[in-house]
């Protein structure tokens, strides 16, 4: 069996988990320690129990300091390249030294779950790089995979093909242009924001679930789409859910169904047996 569940998608905290008969992996660890615990309990998944977790970047979105420190206190080892290991030394200081890290430079296995990662467009003065990944595992037989896409200013083909043939996609769709052009934040962060290495915007997050859906070999693939990292100030989950809609049935797309990722509350778990 495969399980996915978000459980929170936002500039406040991010944070994932994968469970398998063999592991379970959380994806960032951006929120507090008492709601991953809380979350994770109310999936009947025990902290103690995780197998490990991995690093997508170094924002504070995504590995906070409570979260640094449940995964200290639990001796969950940290997957994350040599890069984003520099990043949250810089960031986090001594306190990186009571987690066991683990850097990956490739594709990487934990017991059942194969783990390609790749570069994703997402930096800063104080980032030096992002990843996204693919977890794919057999169940009864066939192989099975997940497509994790948050924090990235452009989808390029390489990314594209990288997620092509997800069975469960995560794909950030952070702000609508409008909505953000007219928002109260200061002309440099907006001009960030939109920039190829800043985030993505609603219509580009579509047309880009639409590419992959396009490059997708398998009948099942994109059969769940979350719609992840929605700005509490530059976006509404039933506009991203709206315009991905529009996009996706304007090219007769079918097959797909839309969440829109929560920041203060976990998704629907999804279940591949």
């Amino acid at each position: 069996m495969l399980n996915f569940c978000i459980l929170a998608s936002g500039s406040s905290g991010n944070c994932s988990v994968i469970w398998t008969d063999k592991a379970a992996v959380l994806i960032d660890c951006g929120c507090s320690s008492k709601y991953i615990a809380e979350n994770l309990a109310s999936l009947g998944i025990e902290p103690s129990k995780l197998t490990a977790a991995v690093l997508t970047h170094a924002h504070i979105d995504h590995l906070s300091a409570s979260g640094l420190g449940f995964l200290c206190k639990y001796d969950i080892p940290l997957h994350l390249h040599y890069d984003t290991l520099e990043d949250i030394c810089q960031k986090h200081g001594a306190k990186v030294d009571g987690c066991r890290t683990i850097s990956f430079d490739g594709r990487f296995k934990i017991k059942d779950l194969d783990i390609e990662p790749f570069d994703v467009h997402h930096k800063d003065g104080r980032l030096s790089r992002t990843f996204g990944f693919t977890f794919s595992s057999a169940v009864k037989g066939r192989k099975y995979k997940i497509g994790y896409l948050t924090d990235t200013g452009k989808v390029s083909t390489n990314i594209e093909r990288a997620l092509a043939d997800s069975n469960i996609l995560v794909i950030e769709s952070n702000y609508d242009r409008d909505m953000l052009d007219a928002s109260f934040r200061p002309r440099e962060n907006k001009k960030w924001v939109l920039s190829d290495w800043g985030h993505l915007g609603n219509e580009d997050a579509a047309r880009a679930i639409a590419d992959i859906k396009m490059l997708s070999t398998v009948p099942d693939s994109l059969k769940y789409v979350f719609l992840a990292h929605i700005s509490r100030h530059h976006n509404h989950p039933e506009l991203a859910l709206q315009t991905a809609k529009e996009i996706l049935d304007g090219q007769n797309i079918t097959g797909i169904t839309l969440f829109a990722a929560s920041r203060d509350k976990r998704c629907r778990s999804i279940k591949i047996a």
